[in-house]
């Protein structure tokens, strides 16, 4: 998983450095928050994905339950911190929206090249 940090954290810092050099610098603050929103997902699925790993040596089942809940918390996490960083910080969509996808989608692959 910390590849997967890693990876994530240097493309959202080309993001940043993209909108940057085609934004200027209002749009630093907003790329930094997309890419953080990313970052900030991936370490709520680590530390559920471990702590799934330790219900499921006494309670598979439970285990399970703790994934599900763990991808309903990750989706309202995202969706609450985009609305209030377009909603009520106003922060520019294009670099807050493009920076997230951007880490999200390293995130994807990365998850697609492990599994496969």
């Amino acid at each position: 998983m910390r590849r997967i940090l890693i990876i994530q954290f240097i493309l959202m810092l080309a993001g940043v450095a993209v909108s940057w050099s085609y934004q200027g610098e209002p749009a630093l603050l907003p790329a930094f928050y997309g890419g953080a929103i990313a970052l900030a997902n991936t370490m709520l699925l680590s530390r559920r994905v471990a702590q799934a790993g330790e219900m499921a040596k006494t309670n598979p089942e439970r285990s399970v339950y703790a994934l599900y809940f763990g991808v309903i918390q990750r989706f309202v996490f995202v969706l609450v911190a985009l609305g209030f960083g377009l909603g009520y910080l106003k922060l520019a969509p294009v670099p807050v929206l493009g920076t997230f996808m951007v880490a999200q989608l390293a995130y994807m692959l990365m998850g697609t090249r492990q599994v496969g």
